[in-house]
C-alpha cells in the first residue's frame, strides 16, 4: 500500500448480532425458542382440597385401620379448615388464608366433640355461638399449632409429588390470637405424690393403677407402648431382662371375638426398639409373672375400643386423686425417669434408646440402634430413689390384682400430707 492512498477505516466488530445471522450456516443447528404453550396447554386442573385431604385420609385407613384415634381427629379438622376457609385447588390457596383459619378457629371451643349441646351443628353455628365466648373457653395454642394447622398442612401436601404443585403454606408465618389458651408446662411429680400414687395404686386392687406408674418410672417408656405390653414381649439379653414390643399385635374383639391385627401406638422407630426393665421388677417377682401371661399384661385395658387412651384417662384420674396438680400429668414419672438417668450421668444416646426418643444427630444413629451389653448392666442396676417407699411393691399376689375389675362412679380423692 503506498503512502499515498487513503487508508480504509476498520469496521467495529457487531458484537450485538445473534451467531446465526454473522454465520448463515449456524441457523441449521441453533434453533429459535420454543413458541409460547397455549393456555390451554399451560392449564393444569388441580383436584381441590376436599379430594386431596380424603386421599389422605383413605391412607391412613389404609394404614392404620378405620377405628385408629386420629381417623376421627383428622376428618374433623378437615372439615372445620374446608367450612371456614373453603375449598379450593392448592393453587388457589395462600398464607393469608392459613391465619383466616387460625383467626376464626379461636372461637372453636375446647373438646367440643364431647359436647352433646353441639352435636349437629356446622362448624360456622359453633363458632357464631361462641363467639363471645359465653359457652366455652377456646382451645391451647398448642392443640391448633401441632394439632390443627399440623394435621392441614400435612394434608395439604400430601399429592404434591404426584401433582407437582407446590405447597401454598410453606414458609407460612401465623400470628396466634391472645383467646387462645396457653399450655400448662409439664412439670415432675412430687415425692410426696409419687408415693401416694404407688401405696394407693397397691390398694386399689386394680393391676393398672398398682404397676403401669412403677413401669413408666422405671422404664422411662410410653404409656402408649405399655398398655400393649405382652408376656412374650419379655426376654433375657446380655444378663438382663428386656422388653420389646412388636409393631403390629393381634388383638380379640372383646363383643364378636373376631380376631384382627391392629397396630400397636408407636411415635418414632426407636420405640421398636427393646429398652432395659429394672431388676427391682425382676425382685418383687414381676417380670416372672408377665413373662407367664398368654397375651397382654394388662388385660383390662383391652376390654376398651381405643386401650391406650382408656389408659391414658384412667392413670391421669389415679394421680389427680392423689394431689397431682398443674403440670404433673402421667407422662410426668416418665420425664421422672429421664432425669434419674441424667443425674446418673447416663449418656444421651443410652437415655434417648432406653426412652424410645428419636436419636438426635448422625453421629448418634451411626452403628446400631440398640443399647450395648454394658449399658443394659447398668441401666438395670440403677440406684433407686431413697425417699421413695418402694416396698409397697413386694408381696403382691398379682393374679388376684389382675382378677380386680374397676367399679363404676366417682372415687374420693385422697388428702394430700
Amino acid at each position: 500500500m503506498s503512502s499515498g492512498s487513503p487508508r480504509t477505516p476498520r469496521q467495529p466488530w457487531p458484537r450485538w448480532r445473534p451467531l446465526r445471522i454473522l454465520y448463515p450456516a449456524l441457523r441449521k443447528i441453533v434453533s429459535p425458542p420454543p413458541a409460547a404453550p397455549s393456555k390451554t396447554e399451560s392449564h393444569r386442573v388441580l383436584p381441590l382440597f376436599s379430594r386431596i385431604s380424603q386421599d389422605y385420609i383413605d391412607m391412613r385407613i389404609a394404614k392404620d385401620g378405620e377405628d385408629h384415634a386420629d381417623i376421627q381427629i383428622l376428618r374433623l379438622r378437615r372439615q372445620t379448615f374446608i367450612d371456614v376457609a373453603g375449598d379450593r385447588t392448592p393453587d388457589e390457596y395462600f398464607p393469608s388464608d392459613l391465619q383466616t383459619y387460625v383467626n376464626k378457629m379461636q372461637f372453636w371451643p375446647a373438646n367440643v366433640t364431647k359436647r352433646a349441646d353441639m352435636a349437629g351443628q356446622s362448624t360456622l353455628e359453633i363458632l357464631e355461638r361462641n363467639g363471645d365466648f359465653s359457652i366455652a373457653p377456646a382451645m391451647a395454642k398448642k392443640t391448633m399449632a401441632d394439632g390443627y394447622l399440623a394435621n392441614i398442612k400435612t394434608m395439604m401436601r400430601h399429592r404434591m409429588q404426584d401433582l407437582k404443585y407446590h405447597d401454598p403454606f410453606y414458609g407460612a408465618k401465623v400470628s396466634f390470637p391472645k383467646a387462645y389458651r396457653p399450655s400448662k408446662p409439664r412439670e415432675g411429680i412430687s415425692i410426696e405424690v409419687t408415693n401416694r400414687v404407688f401405696a394407693t395404686g397397691v390398694k386399689s386392687n386394680l393391676l393398672d393403677e398398682a404397676m403401669l406408674p412403677l413401669l413408666a418410672k422405671l422404664t422411662s417408656r410410653r404409656l402408649g407402648l405399655l398398655t400393649y405390653l405382652q408376656g412374650s414381649d419379655i426376654r433375657q439379653k446380655d444378663g438382663v431382662w428386656v422388653a420389646q414390643t412388636n409393631g403390629i399385635v393381634e388383638v380379640e374383639d372383646p363383643e364378636t371375638k373376631k380376631k384382627t391385627w391392629k397396630r400397636v401406638p408407636v411415635k418414632t422407630g426407636e420405640s421398636m426398639t427393646f429398652y432395659v426393665l429394672h431388676n427391682y421388677l425382676e425382685e418383687i417377682g414381676f417380670i416372672s409373672w408377665m413373662r407367664k401371661q398368654n397375651g397382654f399384661v394388662f388385660k383390662e385395658a383391652h376390654n376398651h375400643p381405643d386401650p391406650s387412651k382408656y389408659m391414658s384417662k384412667t392413670m391421669q384420674n389415679h394421680l389427680k386423686r392423689c394431689g397431682a396438680k398443674g403440670g404433673e400429668v402421667f407422662h410426668s414419672l416418665r420425664g421422672d425417669g429421664i432425669d434419674g438417668m441424667r443425674r446418673q450421668k447416663v449418656d444421651n444416646r443410652t437415655r434417648r434408646l432406653q426412652a424410645g426418643h428419636e436419636l438426635g444427630d448422625e453421629h448418634e444413629r451411626y452403628g446400631f440402634r440398640a443399647l450395648s451389653a454394658e449399658e443394659c448392666e447398668r441401666l438395670a442396676n440403677l440406684p433407686l430413689e431413697r425417699e421413695i417407699d418402694w416396698s409397697v411393691f413386694k408381696g403382691l399376689d398379682f393374679d388376684a390384682l389382675a382378677r380386680g375389675r374397676r367399679s363404676r362412679g366417682r372415687r374420693p380423692k385422697m388428702m394430700e400430707g
